[in-house]
């Protein structure tokens, strides 16, 4: 009893408690962002703004990427008290943000006619506003990275809160000035620019002349592999079902099967810090050659404590959540919630033990998430007579997913939880 209170009140618990409590006033105010933008523009303005949200997720699909390979060697060589090797580290990830983040500038800037015409936009500018803070977006992850890395979690809740209340501040007040799309995206490109410039500040310390090594270069790169086939991987679970219910079924079914995925989802979202704070202790922790094992289940644990209300929640109370949320014209999939929330805790759990692994260097993980995810897909081409086949698909294949990866871990955690200090050959 005394261990499970240890537990509780070890940093990964209180570290993720206040994430979680900061995570959810950002996803509120983003969700009152699109909301007021949704009245306030009109269905077609506001349609050109969801795009260029959309865009802003696909360049996610770096940025992630780029945050967790630098929080891993963020920690790993903060615990071992190397900021010379950090500050290395963190000017060739820097040099590398920069490059793609400028390339995607130049792309956007001379593509943004194209662009126009091919989405059917009323105006090229806001993708050219758009590109403009890329830069900032990549670069931004580079510093959380670091501060990730350090087990700063006040700062990197912050730099969210930061980059949440500047998108709505500012988009509110240059909409209603009469800027329109353009001042809602110029909001966007603002929130990226202020959390860079914030997370900036908070890394201190970090400069040197110092080049980095060979070895440390291509660890670096080989870790970015799989991180990258990580968020491929979710990009399938999160997104492929929505995009595949649209192309399959009516209007009116995508539109309250979008509410039910948006509903559904929260559960995912809301243990995100859990998996946030996991990922550098653990390094840290295999760095130092400390027992790490059981931050996993604790993890775990964390996980299961957040979404087993949600799922009972949505289970007993469908159609009130839904009415509350997007109004009584998306009942009809109220039914379908707690089946949808229990798919995405299962993805929940399994993102655990993907992290867990990736914090070790692990990367082979990464393939039962794409594995996932081009199943799902497949599951709902097969079997798309009703939403209620398509969300039993995804119940089946996360759980499978889950299940899987607990085997896995399981014949592979003797060689890996260990009191002798670990050295990588990438390090």
């Amino acid at each position: 009893m005394q261990k499970v209170r240890d537990l509780l009140r070890s940093k990964i618990a209180s570290a993720s408690a206040l994430l979680l409590i900061s995570m959810t006033v950002v996803n509120a105010g983003n969700y009152v962002y699109n909301l007021i933008m949704g009245r306030w523009l009109g269905p077609s303005l506001f349609a050109d703004l969801s795009l260029i949200v959309t865009l802003l997720l696909i360049v996610t699909f770096i940025t992630a990427p780029i945050q967790m390979t630098t929080a891993r060697y963020s920690a790993i060589y903060t615990a071992s008290g190397d900021n010379e090797t950090l500050a290395s580290i963190r000017q060739f990830i820097w040099r590398i943000a920069a490059g793609f983040g400028i390339a995607l500038t130049i792309s956007f800037v001379v593509f943004a006619p194209a662009l126009k015409n091919f989405f059917h936009t009323q105006s090229e500018i806001p993708f050219i506003i758009f590109g403009a803070a890329i830069p900032f977006s990549l670069l931004q992850g580079v510093e959380r990275g670091i501060i990730q890395g350090q087990t700063r979690f006040k700062i990197l809740a912050l730099s969210y809160q930061l980059e949440m209340w500047t998108r709505l501040l500012v988009s509110i007040t240059l909409v209603s000035l009469g800027l329109s799309v353009n001042g809602a995206v110029i909001g966007i490109s603002l929130s990226f620019f202020f959390t860079w410039l914030m997370a900036r500040l908070a890394v201190k310390g970090l400069f040197t002349k110092q080049t980095i090594t060979k070895e440390v270069r291509n660890g670096i790169i080989a870790f970015s592999l799989p991180v990258l086939l990580s968020q491929l991987g979710q990009i399938l679970i999160n997104n492929s079902d929505v995009i595949l219910v649209k192309r399959f079924f009516d209007a009116d079914i995508a539109g309250q099967y979008a509410a039910l995925a948006l509903i559904g989802r929260i559960v995912f979202f809301a243990t995100w810090s859990v998996v946030t704070t996991m990922f550098p202790i653990v390094a840290q922790k295999q760095k130092m050659g400390e027992p790490h094992g059981h931050l996993l289940w604790l993890s775990i644990g964390i996980v299961l404590a957040v979404s087993t209300p949600i799922v009972l929640l949505t289970f007993f109370i469908p159609e009130s959540i839904v009415s509350v949320l997007f109004g009584p014209q998306y009942l009809e999939v109220a039914p379908l919630l707690w089946l949808y929330a229990l798919a995405t805790s299962m993805y929940a759990l399994a993102n655990v033990i993907i992290n867990y692994r990736l914090s070790l260097g692990k990367g082979r993980e990464t393939r039962f998430a794409i594995a996932a995810g081009i199943a799902q897909v497949l599951g709902i081409i097969l079997f798309h007579k009703s939403p209620t086949q398509v969300v039993t698909v995804q119940v089946i294949v996360m759980a499978t997913l889950f299940v899987s990866l607990l085997f896995w871990n399981y014949i592979n955690r003797s060689s890996e939880e260990t009191n002798s200090i670990v050295v990588e050959t990438n390090v």
